[in-house]
């Protein structure tokens, strides 16, 4: 077996090292002082010294820097990621956008043309779908939802394509003003207005926040009330199912919203009575307990009417929609639009609050602040219970960072820590679920409660969040004036205004002075005079005092 050069143990000697002479050593020694003592003297010159050295020419070596530390490099590298994935986001939304000005704008071009716009659009899906590997039918759908989003749509569009909000932003707005563009009775302006809103909140909030957000925001807009869309979507209500595979198919129900809700947290409360030997997980429980209960339990068919569900209504003061002496349709149309709200998340019609409000043993009244709608206090007799009544209505959801949980569901958690000499009271207490509340203890996160309830998030980054609670109550904002404002007047003039009056007026102890009514004008206040009766009309009015 023969070898090639550079093959075999050859390659592995390394090439001699040519010996160097006491004068190259001692030329290197001298060289290193030379950038040692020129280092210490950059280091010693201020920023300007600096810079105007460098401006002449002069050699800057760089200066030495501390050895990083460990709680520096992750710092460092912590801030190094969320710069890159909060760039790779925006760029991700800027190429989905300009994706979805495209292909809307070759849609547009077909709609234009004379022909079959839908063979047309059939015709070119094909041709992208061939060069991509995707199906025609798949190109289609994309093509005509990225034409309604950015037709009907336009500032979410922009917005989106920019990176200011995220694709998944941009679905939520899409999903819940769909009722906005089915609305015919409802202004393009009144639309417009509504985007413009939800664009402004997605920039400074979670996709989750954002859909609970948009819910109340497109609700108070549209031109039918609550209670007939949820009385026709009754309508609909059905079960079923179907096939998902390796033996398992998945169960489907639409229900009304607040028995939905009901249902999962019936079985969520059966979930955590589970014994610790038990290993099922948290869903696989819930879901052993959800077909016991149906394969086991009795169907309720002599208990029609009736409710399973407790709840403990608190009522935000004023209460005119819950006290509304007519129907629900009647209410709304009276102005009452402000809807009852199922964990802060979900809208429940007007008839619904009504009847689990009558049902209920025990009310919660809860006074909001008059102009920014949030809790201020509530009328009960026990401290401890009264604080967590208004801070259960005052922060409705988890107030960490772009958490939705429900408050109900999270821990009530001391803003400074009690045993650094916290109190228990208003202005430092939160709720804040169980995975933020662990995170705020165990990480680098520094929170501080601000007045009127913000809860100020500082992360070890520099980040600020500023949380504010949603306000539980109707918000009153100023009103643009219709007319400008009149012009100030001095003292003097105020004076002379008035002595013209009174010269217009008369003196009021001079009879002569005074001017003779207007007989329009005493029609208008007393009506027209009344005409002499005939001598023994037994239907005339009796004389007047």
């Amino acid at each position: 077996m023969t070898t090639r050069p550079g093959e075999g143990a050859e390659a592995l000697e390394a090439p001699p090292l040519e010996p160097r002479s006491a004068a190259e050593i001692a030329a290197d020694a001298e060289l290193d002082a030379f950038w040692l003592e020129l280092s210490a003297q950059v280091a010693a010159m201020s920023a300007e010294q600096v810079t105007a050295a460098a401006e002449h020419g002069a050699p800057i070596p760089p200066l030495p820097r501390p050895p990083e530390s460990a709680a520096e490099r992750r710092s460092r590298l912590d801030a190094e990621f969320v710069e890159r994935f909060a760039a790779l986001e925006a760029e991700t939304s800027r190429i989905e956008g300009e994706r979805r000005a495209l292909m809307a704008e070759h849609l547009q071009r077909m709609i234009d043309q004379p022909g079959d716009t839908g063979a047309m659009l059939r015709e070119l899906a094909s041709f992208a779908a061939v060069e991509v590997g995707l199906a025609s039918t798949t190109v289609e759908r994309r093509m005509s939802d990225a034409w309604a989003i950015v037709t009907t749509l336009p500032a979410a569009h922009e917005a989106a394509a920019e990176g200011r909000i995220t694709v998944s932003h941009l679905r939520v707005i899409e999903a819940e003003t769909r009722p906005l563009r089915e609305d015919e009775q409802l202004d393009a302006a009144d639309r417009e207005r509504v985007v413009a809103a939800l664009v402004d909140a997605a920039e400074c909030s979670s996709v989750s926040r954002l859909r609970s957000r948009a819910k109340q925001v497109v609700n108070d807009v549209l031109s039918t009330p609550l209670q007939v869309r949820h009385d026709a979507a009754r309508q609909r209500r059905r079960v079923e199912v179907s096939d998902a595979g390796d033996g398992m198919a998945h169960l489907y129900a639409f229900l009304p919203a607040l028995e939905a809700y009901a249902v999962h947290d019936r079985l969520t409360q059966a979930a955590r009575g589970k014994p610790k030997e038990d290993l099922r997980s948290f869903d696989q429980f819930r879901a052993d307990a959800f077909q016991e209960l149906l394969l086991s339990g009795v169907v309720p068919e002599d208990l029609h009417g009736t409710s399973g569900i407790r709840v403990k209504p608190m009522i935000a003061i004023p209460a005119g929609g819950l006290c509304f002496d007519g129907t629900a349709a009647e209410a709304e149309a009276a102005g009452h639009r402000f809807p009852a709200m199922l964990d802060g998340k979900v809208i429940v019609d007007l008839d619904t609050a009504r009847r689990l409000a009558g049902e209920a043993s025990t009310w919660l009244r809860l006074f909001t602040h008059p102009v920014t709608g949030v809790a201020v206090t509530v009328d009960s007799y026990t401290p401890t219970a009264a604080q967590r009544h208004v801070l259960l209505g005052r922060d409705v959801r988890c107030r960490a960072p772009g958490c939705d949980r429900p408050a109900r569901r999270a821990d009530l958690d001391h803003t400074i820590a009690w045993s650094q000499g916290g109190e228990t009271s208003l202005s430092n207490l939160a709720h804040i679920c169980r995975r933020d509340h662990c995170l705020k203890h165990d990480s680098r996160w520094a929170v501080e409660q601000l007045p009127g309830a913000v809860l100020r998030w500082t992360s070890p980054l520099g980040q600020v969040i500023d949380d504010v609670p949603e306000p539980a109550g109707p918000v009153f904002t100023d009103m643009p004036r219709t007319r400008p404002r009149p012009p100030k007047r001095t003292a003097a003039q105020r004076r002379a205004d008035q002595r013209a009056a009174l010269d217009r007026l008369g003196r009021w102890d001079d009879p002569t002075t005074w001017t003779e009514p207007d007989p329009a004008v005493l029609r208008e206040w007393h009506g027209a005079p009344l005409e002499p009766a005939a001598h023994g009309d037994p239907n005339a009015p009796p004389p007047p005092f």
